[in-house]
């Protein structure tokens, strides 16, 4: 290709149809001139398919049939346009359909085919912006600014590519040359004429002859960003002597932010708390919209050092993120500086050494793509979090064979200096402010600790409600039957057959009896796997169907304590215990070199059967608040096993980690306070005479309005037959959809009714051709791309459960109009469920429905409602469709507990279509 004066149009086309074949024809033509870098000319062509425009393309498009009626036919400006592409370079925004489309259509006519050069820009931005959330050109418009008024005009869309592929060309140039050279290596893997592209830019570099960027330095020919890290300046903090009101006043003025009593008399008390002496936990419950975030943060930053850190941990990552950014705004308005750090885990991290070694020619399809992408997205990474990578990028394998593994500490000498773990580690011992969320804080306390070998930290946690529920699943333990032994039975060939090459270049007999003694050994451990899978499918009556399916049994303990199943498990203790001895025994015999690669393969499996022999071991330990549950697996007509151990209340153990590593905890949640006041939240946190402070809801002084709906001519849910419900919740939220005009989110207690209501709503939605974006958690994209559309959508509706409820925000309060399919009660019939209840029934005598599953329930309950009416003078509103909610034994305390203010009526469905 040659780069001076080469000219490339960029096309888009609307269609009447996705397929030619299938009789779509086109209606416009948009060409956009690009030369130099500049847009030299645009066309513009209206074309009459000769047929009927369908009414979803019209809505799609804004093309009539009264706009084509006169426009030329095809054939009419087909040689037209057949003679203003040809010697050009074919530019689109996912070019297999319109090259082909096109092509298509001039071969019917009895033109050639255009054989230019053709560049893909949705390929490309995917590899220059490997981290955005959508490559849909109207989102890419919005993200750069370009001028894209009409979305779906082919004038208009192809103007917006054209700056797109500008943009890319620059992108492409700037990068440093080394790792243009890498991505050249990697291009022969690009559709069409990708390659040139790359080719092309890699030439201009060169020519242009940049220096690198202050930003970027190079190390083992590869290019990073240069992390640079500073030492705290503390000396400002004490000169300044503020105190929290006063720094709320310096970010007040910053960006405008009303000034609330309550929540300085908030941070009043926890500095009161962070500065005292002998009291070590507190809790305080600040409702929704309250600004609590802020109210904790001040404090936080005044009381914070790089020798006396505060670490900060929330419920998920996407609540943790938020928390960044607040953080560095609060940062850019401080009179003073301060250090603040991101713990995650090593796994999310790259590997740079990995990442090098990779053989780069051995790599096709997609993965060479992804590895095109992570050179760039090196040159602007500071952290080396994989998840900063595109949803697109997520699900490839690549990812995990240049990530860090659980196990994997070590990195050779030359690639220390710019290790993103290392750099991670040291940024968080300068820091004073360190962020995380539960999962990471309950596996890694020890870990956090060690940051500050003082262990003067203090720790504040934000929707502490979710610790007890997060941690249990840490302390949970699991031996997966089937699938250990799948890797033993595979392992085991791997050592035969390694066996039998050594033996076939030995020089004595048997040299290497050792290796026969594992293999042996690991098919006793097989045997053993066998016989505890029959043992549970006999229990469990696991019949094959031809959908796969994913069950919970609950295990009686009185089941361990059988002989039969006692007979099995020391059995398989054993064959753990023999197979480890007997690799241990070959890693430690005198080894020829040719061996050292597979010995390091048999020292790592020897440490996984460790690991679950202790699980086992574990599994086989109950406490009195232990429980098992038997997973049962079926894919492809085989069951597959696993044996789970968990405890339900975990209160006392994540005291006891809590208190031997932080100096000072702080529990804050929007609900912590129930009927029975702060106990349930004490038993689960561990802790009997838990200091606390509840603020009231603004809804209680009337500066915000909230108003929850209950359907009163709907049969109770236990009434109900599942499709009934499942079609009832479809068209209630289609006809309100259709009637509001706010944003709706609905939450759901079962992810299968969400599948199905979302089934029902987008056929609704295709019938009727209405303009709801209609959303769904786990079926439009990562939680970031679900999040933003709803936020940017003039109408939408989003379907959402599990961190729906409690652990996703809506600061800026784009939900108007919230659902509550059922109430959020967890299934009975749950392993945990069940255990709860024997373990009351049996030692203690009360009722577990009281004590465990309705305060759980209603502090889920008004978790969610906090997703509505967060500001002052908003207005809210919750239609709940279970009416349990207004008719149950335990209606009144569900009415208890809702914020002071709230009003409560019934009305119709119809009714409520209307509100």
């Amino acid at each position: 290709m040659k780069y001076e004066d080469e000219m490339f149009a960029v096309v888009d086309l609307e269609t009447t149809g996705s397929s030619y074949r299938k009789g779509g024809r086109i209606i416009q033509v948009g060409i956009t001139l690009v030369k130099e870098d500049r847009v030299v000319q645009e066309y513009d062509f209206m074309v009459n398919p000769g047929k009927k425009i369908p009414v979803v393309i019209e809505n799609l498009t804004g093309i009539s049939n009264r706009d084509v009626q006169a426009a030329p036919y095809f054939e009419d400006v087909a040689d037209y346009i057949f003679n203003l592409l040809n010697g050009c370079t074919f530019v689109a925004h996912n070019i297999n359909f319109d090259y082909r489309f096109l092509n298509q259509s001039f071969r019917d006519i009895g033109l050639p085919e255009l054989t230019i050069p053709g560049i893909d820009t949705v390929e490309l931005t995917k590899v220059l912006f490997p981290t955005l959330d959508s490559y849909r050109l109207s989102d890419l418009s919005k993200f750069f600014g370009f001028s894209h008024e009409n979305i779906h005009d082919a004038a208009g869309d192809a103007r917006a590519t054209a700056e797109l592929f500008i943009l890319l060309k620059s992108r492409a140039v700037s990068l440093p040359l080394v790792t243009l050279e890498k991505l050249n290596v990697l291009a022969i893997h690009t559709q069409r004429n990708n390659s040139d592209f790359f080719e092309m830019c890699l030439e201009l570099s060169r020519h242009n002859k940049k220096k690198l960027a202050s930003s970027l330095i190079i190390v083992n020919g590869l290019a990073v960003n240069d992390k640079k890290s500073h030492l705290e300046q503390t000396d400002y903090r004490q000169k300044s002597n503020l105190t929290s009101q006063e720094l709320w006043q310096a970010y007040q003025e910053r960006f405008g932010l009303q000034k609330r009593a309550d929540q300085l008399d908030m941070i009043n008390k926890i500095e009161t708390f962070f500065s005292q002496g002998r009291q070590k936990d507190f809790a305080i419950e600040a409702p929704a919209g309250f600004g609590k975030t802020m109210a904790y943060l001040l404090p936080a930053v005044l009381t914070a050092r790089p020798d006396k850190k505060v670490v900060i941990s929330t419920s998920t990552l996407l609540l943790q993120e938020q928390l960044e950014e607040v953080v560095a705004h609060l940062e850019k308005a401080s009179p003073f500086s301060f250090r603040y750090a991101r713990l995650s885990s090593r796994q999310h991290l790259i590997h740079l050494e990995k990442f090098a070694n990779m053989k780069l020619e051995k790599l096709v399809g997609m993965d060479a793509l992804i590895m095109m992408g992570l050179f760039v997205w090196l040159t602007e990474t500071e952290t080396g979090d994989l998840s900063e990578l595109s949803t697109s990028y997520q699900s490839a394998s690549l990812l995990e064979e240049v990530a860090y593994q659980h196990n994997e500490f070590d990195i050779s000498e030359k690639w220390y200096a710019i290790d993103f773990y290392r750099y991670h580690q040291e940024n968080a011992k300068q820091a004073s402010l360190l962020i995380t969320n539960h999962a990471y804080l309950s596996h890694h306390i020890e870990t956090i600790a060690d940051i500050c070998p003082d262990g003067n930290f203090h720790l504040i946690i934000d929707e502490a409600h979710r610790l007890p529920t997060i941690y249990k699943g840490k302390e949970k333990k699991v031996v997966e039957f089937t699938e250990l032994r799948k890797k033993v039975s595979k392992f085991a060939v791997d050592v035969r057959n390694y066996r039998e090459h050594l033996e076939q270049h030995a020089t004595t007999t048997f040299p290497h009896y050792e290796l026969i003694n594992l293999e042996f050994s690991m098919d006793q451990l097989i045997h053993g796997f066998i016989e505890i899978e029959n043992h549970l499918e006999l229990k469990f009556e696991c019949k094959e169907t031809k959908k796969p399916f994913e069950k919970f049994f609950y295990l009686d303990k009185d089941e361990l304590t059988t002989s039969k199943f006692q007979r099995f498990s020391r059995k398989l203790l054993l064959h753990f215990e023999e197979v480890i001895i007997t690799g241990k025994r070959y890693v430690e015999s005198d080894q020829p070199s040719e061996g050292n690669t597979f010995l390091q393969r048999i020292q790592s499996f020897m440490l996984l059967l460790e690991k679950k022999k202790k699980d086992f071991s574990v599994l086989l330990s109950p406490t009195p608040y232990g429980y098992y549950a038997v997973k049962c697996e079926q894919q492809l007509g085989s069951n597959r096993f696993s044996l789970e151990y968990g405890e339900w209340n975990i209160g006392d153990k994540l005291q006891a980690r809590l208190h031997s590593n932080f100096s000072k905890v702080l529990y804050i949640s929007a609900s912590l306070f129930l009927n029975e006041g702060i106990s349930y939240f004490s038993r689960k946190i561990g802790i009997k005479d838990l200091d606390a402070y509840s603020y009231a809801s603004e809804t209680e002084g009337g500066t915000k309005e909230l108003q929850v709906f209950v359907p009163n001519d709907i049969l109770p849910i236990n009434q109900m037959g599942q499709h009934d419900w499942e079609n009832m919740l479809t068209h209630f939220i289609f006809n309100l959809a259709i009637e509001s005009h706010k944003k709706i989110l609905v939450l759901f207690n079962s992810n299968h009714v969400l599948e199905q209501v979302l089934k029902g709503l987008r056929g609704l939605n295709e019938k009727e051709k209405t303009n709801i974006d209609f959303l769904a958690q786990g079926f439009s994209g990562s939680q970031r791309r679900v999040h933003r559309r709803f936020l940017e959508a003039e109408k939408a509706v989003l379907l959402g459960s599990g961190m729906y409820w409690e652990g996703i925000d809506f600061p800026e309060q784009p939900v108007d109009l919230l659902i509550m399919t059922r109430l959020p009660f967890d299934p009975p019939e749950t392993p945990e469920n069940r255990a709860i209840e024997t373990f009351y029934s049996t030692h203690d005598g009360r009722n577990a429905f009281h004590l465990e599953s309705l305060p759980k329930m209603i502090m889920r309950l008004v978790q969610g409602m906090g997703r509505i009416s967060r500001q002052k003078g908003q207005k809210g509103i919750m239609i709940c469709l279970d009416t349990r909610f207004l008719h149950s034994p335990y209606a009144k305390q569900i009415q208890f507990a809702l914020p002071k203010g709230v009003s409560v009526k019934e009305k119709s469905l119809l009714e409520l279509t209307k509100l």
